[in-house]
Parts: structure tokens; sequence; C-alpha cells
């Protein structure tokens, strides 16, 4: 059976972290979305930040780009981590998750789905730190504005393949480990116990 592994779920949650070293770990690829959408920006340039961040159309825009890659990778029977939050915001006319399962499904691959999550307050007090850190094309939320996103979005309810809640309120309470073993273990047709 062809694999894919998923990561998403809420921002400030560590998944660009955990998909970037689990990519290293397992070398296999990694398709990361919001890398995606910098690259388009930068094409851009800064001078059409509004033009990128207009009703989300860059986000979905990217994540269009970011299904037709993986279309494209599916074909050659590989294996490949996504990562995405799979906003459900604007979902026309699915949403993300489900343009997702319906491709997976399409080329009968099987998918273990990391979801991350955490405390709303303490997300939003984390995104808010790293605001002025990140690329100028994504748009500078408040910390209230996450905090309530993170309390009604349900992005960490993905429901793609079998999926393993990776709380990150502390990331010294997760067993990071763990979860790239169980990672390999899926690559490896051993199984996984989901958490």
């Amino acid at each position: 059976m062809k694999k894919i592994i998923i990561v998403g779920g809420f921002p400030a949650t560590g998944k660009s972290t955990f998909s970037r070293e689990l990519s290293q770990r397992l070398r296999i690829p990694v398709f990361n979305k919001d890398i995606i959408k910098e690259m388009i920006a930068d094409g851009f340039g800064p001078e059409n930040a509004e033009f990128m961040n207009r009703n989300r159309s860059g986000s979905a825009a990217t994540f269009l780009l970011l299904l037709h890659i993986a279309e494209q990778f599916f074909q050659t029977g590989n294996v490949c981590i996504i990562e995405s939050n799979f906003t459900m915001l604007y979902p026309q006319p699915l949403s993300e998750s489900e343009q997702m399962k319906q491709l997976i499904a399409k080329y009968d691959y099987e998918c273990l789905t990391f979801a991350f999550t955490g405390d709303a307050d303490i997300l939003g007090q984390r995104y808010d730190k790293r605001n002025d850190e990140r690329h100028w094309v994504h748009t500078k939320f408040s910390k209230d504005v996450i905090t309530n996103d993170c309390r009604h979005s349900k992005l960490d309810e993905i429901n793609i393949g079998q999926t393993i809640k990776v709380d990150t309120t502390s990331f010294d309470a997760v067993d990071f480990e763990a979860l790239y073993e169980t990672a390999k273990g899926f690559i490896a047709n051993k199984g996984f116990i989901a958490n």
C-alpha cells in the first residue's frame, strides 16, 4: 500500500518544525503550504502583499498548488509528507481536508495524520510572539484572533486516515521521539498505536 503522512492542525503548534525533522529522519520529501506561499509571494514582491492576502486568495491558491504537487507526486507511488493547516474557513466547494482526502482516495494511498492542537490561549500568545519573525506575506493576526480561531475553527479535526492528536501546549511534554518512531513504523508497514 502506498503511504502518505499528513501534518496539520492549529497555528503555532510546531507543525512545520515537526514535518521538516520527520522528513530528514525518514529521508522522504515534505511539501509545506507556507513555504510554497512564501515562494509565490517572493515572485510577486512585497508591493503585491494586499493582492496575495485579499479574501485569503493567496492561501487558497497556494493550497490548490499544493494539491497539484501532491497529485504529481502520488502518480509516482512514492511516500511523502504534506504539511498545511487544512483550513475550513473558506470551504468552497470543499474544505481543504476533504479535497486532500479525495485525492488520497483517488490514488489509493494509506494515510497517517498528525493533528497538532493545544491550549487556545497559549497558542495565541505563541503566535503573537513570532508575528514579526514571519515572512511578510503572512497576515499579522492579533493574539485574540488566533485564540478565537483555535477555539472555534476545529483545525485539529482533520480526519484524514489514521490520526494521532499531538497536544503541544507544552513542547516539553510531547514525546517527539515516539512520534518519529510511529511514523517510521507506518512507512515500514509495522503499524502503529494511536494515542
